[in-house]
């Protein structure tokens, strides 16, 4: 593939997907018309997700793979394509301004990360599936979340948290080795702890977690990062970038919207370094 496209992220197990990992590609987001189209304005966050990834994603042959691809996906591949997508904008670390935890201090701090440590993260635990939880001298498998199961538990009405984590624990259950949506044995009050805590250390992008030292107080604790969150805003910015680059070429050129988006965008950054240098 030419120009921006690079390897789409490994998928494990990916026999069962239809394709082999050297098969896909993913491109930056914000370049060409058809991401003009994509609604950040949505509140079903899955569906932008899958909007997104089916946007940026080719095979060999210049098609898109059908949705379900995308919604087969675990929910932390998905915020690793999503990672993927940003970092193929040649963006290699991530800004997070957490506010400091201490009740005393509740300064904001500026936190950059590595995106590829995050994504070498992953990696390493992107053989663990189903995952083994040991319990009262028993061990029990529970599948990672994919896009599907986000979508499904948006639909559903849960009274509390508690019977939301319980509802998910149960959808994941194994039984044989396969999920088993209908196994309705109730999950005691002592499990859900230690599986939380196991499905959380071997899915790590779906509840990102980095320890923060607060250079104003000097406390040290554990940060929750909403992943998802923070790449779609930067994915946002690409595509207000994009509009900005239209606008500012209309201006000088008056050319219109569609004839500026068949440019390719190394020649539109050409044109636009030109406009800069002579002050715009």
């Amino acid at each position: 593939m030419p120009g921006d496209w690079t390897p789409f992220p490994a998928i494990p197990g990916e026999a069962g997907t239809g394709y082999s990992v050297t098969d896909l590609f993913i491109r930056p987001f914000g370049l060409f018309e058809t991401d003009l189209g994509i609604n950040f304005s949505q509140n079903r966050r899955p569906y932008l997700i899958t909007d997104i990834l089916a946007c940026c994603t080719r095979d060999m042959n210049h098609g898109t793979p059908e949705d379900d691809f995308f919604w087969d996906l675990t929910i932390g591949k998905r915020v690793e394509c999503l990672m993927a997508i940003v970092m193929s904008g040649r963006a290699s670390r991530l800004p997070v301004h957490p506010r400091c935890l201490n009740g005393m201090c509740g300064e904001p701090m500026e936190i950059e990360f590595s995106m590829e440590e995050i994504a070498a993260l992953q990696h390493r635990h992107d053989h663990v599936d189903p995952v083994a939880v040991r319990i009262d001298n028993r061990e029990f498998r529970f599948r990672k979340p994919t896009g599907r199961d986000q979508l499904g538990w948006l639909d559903t009405p849960f009274p509390d948290e508690d019977a939301a984590v319980r509802t998910m624990i149960q959808t994941l259950w194994c039984r044989d080795g396969t999920a088993d949506p209908d196994h309705e044995a109730p999950i005691p009050d002592h499990w859900v702890g230690t599986i939380d805590n196991a499905m959380m250390e071997t899915d790590p992008l779906v509840n990102f977690t980095l320890t923060i030292h607060c250079p104003h107080c000097g406390r040290e604790g554990p940060y929750n990062i909403n992943l998802e969150e923070r790449l779609l805003r930067e994915l946002r910015k690409a595509r207000e970038n994009l509009i900005g680059e239209i606008h500012c070429l209309a201006a000088h050129y008056h050319w219109s919207e569609g004839q500026i988006l068949s440019i390719p965008p190394w020649r539109r950054r050409h044109y636009l370094a030109l406009i800069e240098k002579q002050g715009g």
